[in-house]
This record gives structure tokens, sequence and C-alpha cells, in this order.
């Protein structure tokens, strides 16, 4: 009895150890964090979902020449438009919170597993500059460490992981089952990226105004500060580039909006926040492979809260932007320039009235504020439609003969319960593209603005509305019928 007992002790052992080796196998196979290889995107479908996670296996397994990086801020880039504008092929690994020690260390993973490297994208945020050089941002939860590290008996964390077995490998190994299954990997646009889970504007950020008081009285950086700041900026910021410098790093200062700046001025730390700002921009003029950007200056739009959901967080028109601007050169700190960019920087945000904000118009579609940026993005001129064609059975059309530079349509539309406005869209062969219609809350009889997306529109197109054009009398005073609209313009 006691041999046998032995025996099966032993038995249900090597059967328990097989079993989890088995799954562990599984995982290393199917190695949804790409810990141990590239995805095998022949076989299985891949999110993009968890950056701490993933982003270390990202950059040492894909394939890539050009790397987007940095805080929640940088989030809302796209590989996409990087790639358009730069002619790359890109990765972004950007890390919600992250200070600039986590950020730079995996940097130096790309760089130490990636010798095809030589762009790097890069948001410095104004809030971290006076940060101990290891400072590391745990807010998210436990750094998952044996991800990062080359150490094989603490993978088990990994691939005995009950979430990543369950929640994760189980239910890729299943959708290769399912009809209609396509395996690839999402992309890189959507890793990270937030902008369709907030909204801009002055009523969504501060709804009861914003509060304006006078300046503080001026906080000056201190000795122990700048040492600070100068060990958390070589160590993390100018570090790599010294080691690497066939790789050119485009550094930028992320532009905070203007009630961010408000509250340094009344708690006077502007002056602390400049000369912070001051002394990262010498040390990193000196490394010829830096090129620093900031865009602190571009007053008509970090005064414009339609541009942020919170203090610092801007939209991702204006990460669009960003890389249109660094690609072009523009906002580039030199050592004939920076002098000048901070005088400017603090005799603007020091005379600035915040009460002005408080005026702001709130669009009524936040991406209308995208749309009024496409002509500085992209150079195209907003179309304005001024000619339009009344249809025999009511309504009217506006043909356009080409729409593949514009990205959205904007109108206004005044409709009621009894008759909602209808929009429809037509390609140049007849075809039913889009119909648009009025929302719930917009059926009170009042203007409204409409935003439609034809980002995906090429060719001409043919649109029937189904009211009248901003109807006047014959002194030219408006009447209102029983669907009107005006503004059409295409951005």
């Amino acid at each position: 009895m006691k041999i046998n007992a032995k025996l099966w002790i032993t038995a249900y052992l090597v059967l328990c150890l097989g079993a989890l080796a088995a799954v562990a196998a599984v995982v290393v196979k199917v190695d949804p964090f790409f810990h141990y290889h590239a995805p095998r995107t022949d076989v299985y479908y891949y999110e993009l979902f968890n950056e701490r996670s993933q982003n270390n296996g990202i950059t040492r397994h894909f394939d890539y020449d050009a790397l987007i990086t940095g805080s929640s801020v940088t989030e809302n880039f796209k590989t996409s438009e990087m790639d358009e504008i730069f002619g790359t092929n890109s990765i972004k690994v950007s890390y919600f919170g992250a200070y600039y020690k986590e950020v730079n260390d995996n940097i130096r993973v790309a760089l130490e597993n990636n010798p095809k490297l030589k762009t790097i994208v890069r948001g410095l945020d104004m809030n971290y500059f006076i940060l101990d050089k290891d400072d590391m941002h745990d807010e998210q939860g436990t750094f998952p460490t044996y991800l990062y590290d080359d150490n094989l008996f603490n993978d088990v964390n990994y691939v005995l992981n009950r979430d990543v077995v369950f929640n994760r490998v189980y239910p890729m190994l299943t959708e290769n089952d399912q009809e209609g299954f396509v395996p690839g990997i999402a992309s890189f646009d959507d890793y990270g990226f937030w902008m369709s889970g907030y909204s801009c504007g002055i009523h969504y950020i501060r709804p009861d105004g914003v509060p304006v008081k006078g300046a503080g009285e001026p906080v000056h950086l201190t000795q122990e500060e700048e040492d600070i700041l100068m060990e958390n900026i070589r160590q993390n910021v100018t570090a790599l580039p010294a080691e690497y410098p066939d790789v050119t790093f485009y550094y930028f200062f992320t532009p905070y909006s203007s009630i961010w700046w408000q509250s340094k001025v009344e708690e006077g730390t502007i002056y602390q926040q400049l000369e912070a700002e001051k002394l990262v921009i010498e040390e990193l003029l000196k490394y010829d492979n830096i090129k620093l950007y900031s865009f602190n200056l571009l007053t008509d739009y970090t005064t414009d809260l339609n541009n942020y959901v919170d203090t610092v967080h801007y939209a991702s028109w204006i990460n669009t932007l960003i890389l249109r601007y660094m690609y072009d050169g523009k906002c580039l700190l030199t050592e004939e320039n920076y002098e000048e960019y901070l005088a400017s920087e603090l005799e603007f945000y020091t005379s600035y009235d915040f009460s002005l904000v408080n005026e702001q118009v709130d669009y009524e579609n936040d991406y209308y504020a995208e749309a009024l940026l496409n002509e500085e993005i992209k150079g195209v001129a907003p179309l304005e439609v001024s000619e339009v064609t009344a249809l025999p059975d009511g309504g009217f059309e506006v043909l356009i003969e080409d729409v593949s530079a514009y990205d959205y349509l904007v109108f206004d539309a005044r409709n009621t319960q009894e008759r909602q406005m209808e929009v429809c869209l037509y390609d140049g062969e007849g075809e039913l593209l889009d119909v648009y219609t009025a929302e719930e809350g917009k059926l009170d009889g009042e203007w409204h603005q409409y935003l439609e997306d034809v980002s995906h529109v090429a060719g001409s197109v043919r649109l029937v509305f189904n009211g009248e054009y901003a109807p006047e009398d014959e002194n030219g005073e408006e009447k209102a019928s029983a669907v009107d609209f005006r503004g059409i313009v295409f951005y």
C-alpha cells in the first residue's frame, strides 16, 4: 500500500507538471505579449491592449525603423501618419503616466535589439523635469518586471498566469475556428488611443468656468532641484543620443493648455518652470542628433480648450499637427532662437488674460477643431459651397468634382420632431454611400452643427438635401421652413 501510494503521488505530480508544462508551451507558442517571439500573424489575431505588458516584446521582436514613445499624451499618435509623413515603418510604444526612466529604458531595449532603428519621436512631459532619475510611475499596478528581463524562472508569472491563459490565449485559439476568421494584428493607430472616450472644450474641462486669481509670489529653481533635474535629463534623455549618434531623436515638449500655465502663474512657479526648461534646452542642444521642438508658443491652439480634454492632455489632431511640424522643421529650438523663445513664453503667459477662456465657444462637435486644422496640416483650403441646385420634388443638391483631399463635411441644419433633415451622399456612379440624419437632441427647431467623416470617399460626389438652403425672404431676412440648411463646407 505504501509503495502504491508513493507511485500514485508521483504519477499525480508528474501528471500535474505535465499539464502545467503543456499550458506553458501553448502560451509560449501563441505569446500574446510577444515575450519570446514576433507575433504569428499568419495563424492568430493579436490585440494590442496592455502597454506595460506588450511594449517590451514589441520593441524586441517587431520589424521597424522608427519609434514613437512617451506618456499618455503620445498615445494618440498614429503610426500611419508618421509613416506617411516621414516615410518610415514605425511602431508606437507609449506608456500611460510614464516618467522619463520607464520610457528611456524601453528606448534602450529598442536600440540594443534593432540596428535598423534610426528615428525616434518622444514627448518630454514638462511636469516631469524635476523628478528623481530612477522614479517610476506605480499607479498602474505592479510593474511586470518578469517580461523585461532574461530570467526564465520568473516567466512562470507569464506562462502560467490565469488571466493570460484564459482571457488571452484561449480566445485566440478558439477564434481560429470561427467562420470568416482573419489572422493578423491590431493597428498601432489604435494602440493606447483614448481620444474617442473623451470630450473637449471648456464646458467639459471646467463646466463651472475657470476662476482667475492674481499672480503669485515668484518661486525660483533651487540648487537641489537643479541637481535632480540634471541627473534625470542626463540619465534618461541625453545618454542614448550620446551612445547612438547615427540615430535621430525628435524630442518635443508636450504642449499643455493655457489653464495649466495659469496655475503656474498663480502659484508663482512659472519662473521655476521656465528656469528648468532653460536648463533642459541647453543640455539637449549639445547633441547634433537631437531635434528639440516646443509648441508652447502656438498660442492659438494652447489657449483654445476645444483642443484639450483636460489641462494637459491635448486632442489627437494636435498629435497630427506635431508630426507635420516636426517634419517641416517648424517650432524647432536652436542655439540662435531658444533665449528669445523663453522670453516670449514668459511674456505671453504672464500677461495673458486667462478669463478669456470663459468666453470661448464650445464646439458642438469636438472634431470641428480638427476640421479647422486640415488646411494647416495638409495644405488644403476649405471648400465652401456657394451654389446649390433646387430639385423638382423639393430639396436641393450639391455636386463636387473631387472630395479626395477632404476629411469632413460640415453644415448647419435646423429641424423639428415633425420633420428632420436628411442628407444623402452619392458617389460619381450614383451609388448611395451614406445617409446623414439628425440626432434626437437636435430636433428642437434650433440651428445645430453637423460634422460627417468623408475621409473614406474619393472622386466626385452628389449631396442631396431634403430642405431649403439658407432661406431668406425678399428683404434678405431669414425665414424658417420645415428643414433648413446653411454653411456647407468641406474640410
